[in-house]
């Protein structure tokens, strides 16, 4: 019989624990290995699931999960309040650990699509709501040139996220003005021309 030689072993083993997981796709780098959440974990609170986070993943993997969850990506699990999840996160997290959930957390929110990053910045309830919408669009400029995306991208993400805006038309109207702000503000800098073109008089 052939027998298993340790990277294939090994291999096998981490399939295995990525199938017994499901629930917490977005925090692989489990430190103590646990295989699956507490039976309470629905009743303990935002805190008491954070705290659980804190104790069995690593502080990128708790930013992913908060973030995630919040945005309803991760099945049977919740987050009731965005921002107490958060604030219990920061007050508990330290040195090195909370840098880390700190950058995880804020690259994150930055390289979301402009509806959950609207979705996120409502729940968190730390964006004057009026002022919301103009500060997406300021914001924008930067999701497009470190995702590198073309005017394609673009205008399929605007469709998107006007579609999420149908309920508040007054948001999509902030967005855009503040979309064009920047883009005339940078336009002969670092704003390639093909996408000033496109969506300098877009709507």
């Amino acid at each position: 019989m052939k027998k298993f030689n340790l990277s294939t072993l090994s291999s096998l083993l981490s399939v295995s624990l990525l199938l017994l997981l499901p629930l917490l796709a977005s925090c692989s780098k489990d430190k103590k290995g646990a295989s699956s959440l507490p039976e309470n974990f629905g009743t303990i609170g935002d805190c008491g699931r954070v705290q659980y986070m804190i104790s069995h993943t690593t502080p990128d993997s708790v930013a992913r999960f908060i973030i995630y969850t919040a945005l309803g990506r991760n099945e049977n699990v919740r987050i009731d309040t965005l921002a107490i999840a958060t604030t219990y996160a920061y007050e508990h997290l330290q040195g090195p650990d909370l840098d880390t959930f700190s950058a995880q957390y804020d690259s994150l929110i930055e390289s979301l699509p402009l509806a959950d990053k609207m979705s996120i910045y409502v729940k968190a309830g730390a964006v004057d709501p009026q002022r919301l919408g103009f500060r997406l669009g300021l914001e924008y400029m930067s999701s497009i040139r470190d995702g590198n995306k073309s005017v394609a991208d673009v205008e399929k993400e605007l469709r998107e996220f006007k579609r999420a805006c149908n309920h508040d038309p007054e948001m999509y109207r902030r967005f855009i003005i503040g979309f064009h702000t920047v883009l005339e503000r940078d336009h002969g800098k670092d704003v390639p021309n093909d996408i000033y073109q496109k969506f300098r008089n877009y709507e």
